[in-house]
């Protein structure tokens, strides 16, 4: 139940505020973090809820300017929610850093996964990568995580050094999560990519100018990995 709002942070060796273990129903709103040396804003807790009072999440990630990131570790993250659970990441401008601007899930595959329920909406992401690294998106997610919502998000811009300039990438057991009204375009890969995963519902998406191509399944199962419907392609 604690607030950072309105704040400015800057000069920093590595993220600028991080929300550590058994965190819960915290704000960070409305602040400036640039010159960082890793990315904005961590969060990260427990991995299953095994022991509640190590649990992290409810926390509302909203309405702040991430920039100038990753000057020191260049694979920091704009917002890195590695095991939290029904948080609001929402409303950001995250751009100028060198990996992935949004990063939600820290389990691989289809194992158990505190991440679930979360809301990535109304983020504006773009100018990331600039060549440096490879593997990144826009909005990254991992392992299996209902309820979880990607809506309304503006992504372009992301340049990858080998492969992996992606703006939404669903990686390994993404699974049960809803990918709507985003607009992604003008990605040194492609706009959606899902590596493998299950159940996920894609629509209404604007899918733009990826350099390579616009949608991908890296990896077919005997399940449906994703439903794609009415988006513009």
């Amino acid at each position: 139940y604690c607030a950072l709002e309105d704040c400015v942070v800057r000069h920093t060796g590595f993220y600028a505020v991080e929300l550590a273990d058994g965190c819960l129903s915290n704000r960070i709103v409305g602040n400036e973090l640039f010159d960082l040396g890793a990315g904005g804003i961590k969060q990260n807790g427990a991995a299953t809820f095994q022991d509640v009072n190590l649990v992290t999440g409810k926390n509302r990630i909203t309405d702040n300017h991430i920039y100038e990131a990753g000057r020191v570790f260049h694979s920091g993250v704009g917002v890195l929610s590695q095991n939290a659970f029904d948080c609001d990441i929402s409303h950001n401008h995250i751009h100028d850093l060198f990996y992935s601007g949004i990063s939600c899930g820290w389990v691989w595959g289809y194992a158990e996964n505190i991440s679930k329920n979360n809301r990535i909406e109304h983020n504006h992401i773009h100018h990331l990568g600039f060549g440096w690294l490879s593997d990144m998106g826009g909005i990254y997610t991992l392992g299996v995580q209902p309820g979880t919502v990607i809506r309304g998000n503006h992504i372009h811009d992301v340049e990858r050094a080998i492969y992996g300039g992606w703006g939404i990438y669903l990686d390994e057991g993404s699974s049960e999560m809803v990918v709507e009204n985003n607009v992604c375009h003008d990605l040194s890969s492609q706009p959606f990519h899902t590596h493998y995963g299950r159940a996920n519902t894609v629509r209404n998406n604007i899918l733009a100018f990826g350099h390579d191509s616009q949608v991908v399944l890296s990896k077919g199962e005997s399940h449906i990995a994703f439903t794609l419907e009415r988006n513009i392609i």
